[in-house]
């Protein structure tokens, strides 16, 4: 069986220690110019805060960055607020040194039982053949997160990502696991989080810190592609908010979220 290092770095790395806590080593292997992806920290709590109720999937989780995470030794709380028939609530800290790094509200159900009306539903958006392909394995620097995922993106927004901004404050494109696992819920905070930020194509390039992100889990996604849409439709003092759409590879709208994040340079 294929040991994939999200699942290592996330489920293998909490160790439970008794009434609702973990704790938990967080991986250098998911920085971001040596700070732990916000997605990947959401997604950290999101596996310890499913062991404590009997829902299956997250239907919506927030969570807002308060203090700085770094890699090593931490520990998740995790309290539940409502153990319901439909759905279950419970809040988790990530805590460091004493300190509470992120803090998240997550609401349990079961994606496979709901049932009623659909749409209108906004469908994927197509990308052009010269779609640029950015293997992550082969772009080894300091952002160890951006070694984890395979890009594919359109050449204009592939450029603009890298230093040709399209003064569109926008970028889509697909995304996947390097190593070959397929995506899944647990896995949808590192994609909401992890697509280079609609504000570089607006050439404001550099650490782009999360204030707070909010999912809202749609669907079971099918394996293969992840396809991606970012939009920045407010940039003010330095603070923009985000909207993500993400779908699978039939074409099934799997997960959105809105955040809202900082740049921090000119």
């Amino acid at each position: 069986m294929t040991e994939y290092l999200f699942d290592t770095n996330t489920q293998e790395a909490l160790t439970p220690v008794g009434d609702g806590e973990w704790t938990a080593r967080v991986s250098p292997l998911w920085n971001i110019d040596g700070i732990p992806n916000g997605g990947y920290l959401m997604a950290l709590c999101l596996v310890a805060a499913g062991q404590g109720v009997a829902h299956p999937d997250p239907l919506s989780m927030t969570s807002h960055f308060v203090g700085p995470t770094m890699p090593g030794e931490a520990t998740v709380a995790s309290r539940v607020i409502k153990r319901g028939r439909s759905v279950s609530v419970n809040a988790v800290d990530l805590v460091q040194n004493g300190r509470v790094t992120v803090t998240s509200l997550i609401t349990w159900g079961d994606l496979s039982t709901l049932t009623g009306p659909s749409g209108p539903l906004r469908p994927p958006s197509s990308l052009p053949e010269n779609s640029e392909l950015q293997s992550g394995p082969q772009k080894r620097g300091a952002s160890t997160f951006i070694e984890r995922f395979d890009f594919l993106m359109p050449y204009e927004m592939a450029m603009g990502a890298a230093g040709r901004p399209t003064g569109r404050a926008e970028a889509r494109g697909r995304m996947r696991f390097a190593d070959g696992r397929q995506p899944d819920l647990v896995a949808m905070p590192v994609f909401a989080d992890g697509f280079p930020p609609a504000v570089f194509q607006l050439g404001h390039y550099g650490w782009a810190p999360t204030l707070e992100l909010t999912i809202h889990f749609r669907a079971r996604p099918h394996p293969g592609w992840l396809t991606v849409d970012l939009a920045c439709s407010h940039l003010l003092e330095g603070t923009f908010e985000e909207d993500c759409y993400i779908w699978d590879s039939q074409g099934n709208l799997v997960a959105m979220s809105r955040q809202l994040g900082r740049t921090l340079v000119g």
